[in-house]
């Protein structure tokens, strides 16, 4: 049985966001002292969000690495033959 659509488009873009944040926050730390801008260590507190909004992508993405992990083994359980 093939997945829907919805959940593959939710699992990688979880897996994107999760690989990427921490190189976007890296990269605008960085630049920010590069460039002369407002220096990022100053605004840190103005990111803390960032922390449970990291949490939760985390386990979405860790919750969906596996698709249909949970419905394989309640089927195999059911004697019923997985696809």
């Amino acid at each position: 049985m093939k997945e829907p659509r919805w959940r593959a488009v939710l699992c990688w873009g979880s897996v994107l966001t999760f690989l990427t944040l921490p190189l976007l926050i890296f990269t605008l730390a960085i630049a920010s002292q590069e460039f002369g801008w407002t220096h990022f260590h100053e605004h840190v507190k103005d990111y803390k969000f960032l922390g449970n909004f990291y949490q939760s992508v985390t386990a979405l993405t860790f919750g969906l690495s596996g698709l249909r992990s949970i419905d394989k083994y309640v089927e195999t359980k059911n004697g019923k033959s997985p696809p």
